[in-house]
């Protein structure tokens, strides 16, 4: 099992600073979140070089449009080709948006038999991930359902990430969800974040909302859970000075290793540096 740290929670600092963090407060590797920046000319390159200081085991396809990349259905081909690059393992996606009025991508999506061979996915594991309850007259996300999404993905070749404040936004208990992820044998990432019901605050870092989350750790523990385990936290709830976001990173990492494999520095959670 390895534990990531997403990216995508400072995205605000320059690529090279994240992965230095990262390594800093303990996490085994990151997981690398598309964004806009792959616009930029030469940013590859950039990412390419952070894998000097941490490895990139799992990518995160983009969910905002990246002009370079084309449409959704293109910018996910484009993802899967970087995980090669970067020898990621896996690469985690978004089901298509009504409220984005992803139509073509709907389209396509629905047409796929085998997204593993229609991607050319090779040896990387094609992840689909379940969304967030938004109280809207229509739901925003085809599959909004995540007992429907799974049987879609076993039907099509997918493999899962399983996201927990997203369940938690339908109330559902996150260990039960993480049973019916864990069963299909197909789970490849769990990201993870806390989620307030009473404040509907999602993505928050751990302890700041009510799931049940040292129990869902421990219980992936005894079940031996073998894929990997993302931190990804709104980037709102970390500080901002780097003495202090260091202290915060190193004590979740801490906090997930002291659960998930007994592996941890107990002055990092007396005393974070």
């Amino acid at each position: 099992m390895k534990i990531l740290f997403s990216t995508g929670s400072l995205s605000h600092l320059p690529i090279t600073e994240v992965f230095s963090l990262v390594k800093e407060a303990g996490f085994d590797g990151c997981e690398f979140v598309i964004g806009k920046n792959f616009n930029r000319k030469g940013y590859k390159r950039e990412v390419e070089e952070c894998l000097d200081i941490l490895p990139v085991y799992s990518i995160h396809a983009p969910y905002v449009h990246i002009a370079a990349w084309g449409n959704e259905a293109q910018a996910l081909r484009h993802s899967v080709e970087l995980a090669k690059d970067l020898n990621a393992q896996v690469v985690t996606f978004h089901p298509p948006s009504w409220l984005a009025r992803e139509i073509a991508f709907y389209r396509w999506f629905k047409k796929i038999n085998d997204f593993q061979k229609e991607l050319d996915c090779e040896n990387v594991f094609l992840d689909i991930e379940n969304m967030p309850l938004i109280k809207l007259m229509i739901p925003p996300y085809v599959l909004n359902n995540f007992k429907k999404l799974i049987k879609f993905g076993l039907n099509k070749n997918l493999y899962f990430t399983y996201d927990i404040t997203h369940i938690g936004t339908y109330g559902y208990d996150i260990i039960d969800g993480f049973f019916a992820y864990h069963d299909t044998g197909r789970l490849k990432n769990v990201h993870m974040s806390d989620y307030s019901l009473w404040r509907e605050k999602s993505h928050l870092g751990i302890g700041r909302g009510e799931l049940p989350i040292v129990r869902l750790l421990n219980t992936m523990r005894r079940l031996e859970y073998s894929g990997f385990v993302t931190l990804e936290i709104a980037p709102n709830e970390l500080p901002r000075t780097h003495e202090w976001l260091l202290k915060v990173m190193s004590y979740s990492s801490s906090l997930l290793k002291l659960h998930l494999d007994g592996d941890i520095d107990l002055n990092n959670l007396a005393n974070p540096s």
